[in-house]
């Protein structure tokens, strides 16, 4: 049985990984558990007493991809960026490996935020959030978070910093909370065990707080 562990970048916050890393290219324009899903179509449709800040997209911090070959296996994975939009597509192969991801560098924290808003639409695989911070990236700790879709079609999921997992070499560990204050890396990651492709499209990330 393949596990479905997954080797995390290491070092300084200026590199997402020692391995596989391909850079995101552009794409020619074209006209439950602890994550929940809601209808908002923009981070800016939020009820009374929550706040949102959409997180920028940078030139200088494009996402990325890191496979499993950092581990010998034969997953592939690619990320084609259209204005503020990322589509992450591949195909998983466990022998040997069996995972995908795709990530970027944060320069700026997400003072006072609780918790991360995303819209994206994907195929109904068990994708996973994972964010590193300052302190956890110098442990080799990255924090994950499953994020629960429902159907393929458009959908915006919450997921709460508390309800975090801290992991290595995708082992739960005990580690201090996710700062995220202090944030270096966030990412998506597929790693659910079963071969085949995949798709998944992310519309934008927003960092969102309660304010009463």
């Amino acid at each position: 049985m393949v596990t479905t562990t997954s080797v995390e970048a290491v070092g300084t916050t200026t590199s997402l990984s020692e391995e596989v890393v391909a850079p995101a290219v552009a794409k020619p324009s074209t006209s439950q558990a602890l994550s929940t899903t809601t209808n908002v179509t923009d981070p800016t449709d939020l009820g009374a007493g929550q706040s949102c800040q959409r997180l920028p997209e940078s030139e200088d911090q494009p996402w990325v991809i890191v496979n499993d070959g950092v581990m010998g296996g034969k997953s592939q994975g690619a990320v084609t960026t259209e204005v503020n939009q990322m589509q992450f597509t591949g195909n998983i192969v466990t022998d040997g490996g069996g995972f995908s991801s795709v990530r970027r560098l944060l320069d700026d924290g997400l003072d006072e935020s609780d918790r991360l808003q995303m819209r994206l639409r994907a195929d109904e695989r068990r994708y996973e959030i994972l964010l590193t911070d300052i302190d956890s990236q110098a442990y080799r700790v990255t924090y994950y978070a499953p994020l629960e879709t429902e159907g393929d079609g458009w959908q915006v999921i919450d997921v709460s910093f508390d309800d975090l997992e801290a992991r290595i070499f995708g082992r739960r560990v005990d580690a201090p909370p996710f700062q995220p204050q202090n944030v270096t890396t966030i990412g998506i990651i597929l790693a659910d065990g079963a071969d085949g492709e995949f798709s998944l499209e992310l519309d934008w990330i927003s960092a969102c707080s309660d304010t009463l």
